[in-house]
């Protein structure tokens, strides 16, 4: 009989890994290759292997133990004269663990179903500023769908339809003719009788672009 040292072998580039589970005790008889303990690293689940057959004298780790290549896990009795293992043992792979990307949500209103007023907006109409509005295509206690013109405005380079960013019913508009408004001002109150969703921000719709009036020298 004779006592030898099971190391941990080469695992890669992993260094102090945990050692999660064991899955001898001292007493027991194992077989060559036979998986000893369970490690784990931020990447990867291993099991590490036994390179010799016998019977387990003392176990070297504990759970929660940190161990790396070469790292004594055991002593174990073998029989006869402790030999090389003809191939090294490898560590198996159990679960590599995929790098998880951090999401960031982007700033959209939540789809639900509405509960209250709510506000509709001027979206983004790029560069224009103080356009007028010389078009109200709604008025209070309409039923609206989602994407339906509201009113249409006018700068000095194109008219523009408003559409409504949710469906429902008005309850008050907060434009007239001749009002002047940019992204963002207040257009309406509307009751929501439907889901709420925003899967694409309400664009301007240019209805007409106005043509530059050339002078010509007779």
């Amino acid at each position: 009989m004779a006592i030898i040292e099971i190391k941990v072998p080469d695992i890669g580039d992993f260094s102090e890994v945990a050692v999660i589970e064991l899955l001898v005790k001292p007493g027991d008889n194992v077989r060559a290759e036979q998986s000893l303990l369970t490690v784990e690293s931020d990447k990867a689940s291993m099991e590490i292997p036994s390179s010799h057959a016998g019977v387990v004298k003392e176990l070297k780790v504990a759970l929660g133990d940190k161990v790396s290549e070469g790292s004594l896990v055991l002593l174990l009795e073998v029989a006869g004269e402790a030999s090389a293992p003809a191939v090294a043992p490898v560590a198996a792979v159990l679960e590599e663990k995929q790098p998880v990307a951090k999401v960031v949500p982007a700033q959209v209103a939540t789809p639900s179903v509405a509960a209250g007023p709510i506000e509709i907006r001027v979206p983004d109409i790029g560069d224009f500023k103080d356009v007028t509005v010389i078009e109200v295509m709604v008025k209070a206690g309409d039923s609206i769908k989602l994407e339906q013109s509201l009113i249409t405005v006018e700068s000095d380079k194109a008219s523009m339809e408003i559409p409504s960013s949710a469906a429902g019913v008005i309850k008050e508009l907060k434009v007239k003719l001749g009002d002047k408004v940019n992204i963002g001002d207040l257009l309406a109150i509307l009751e929501g009788t439907a889901p709420v969703s925003a899967p694409n921000q309400p664009v301007a719709q240019v209805v007409q672009a106005q043509a530059a009036t050339s002078s010509v020298a007779l």
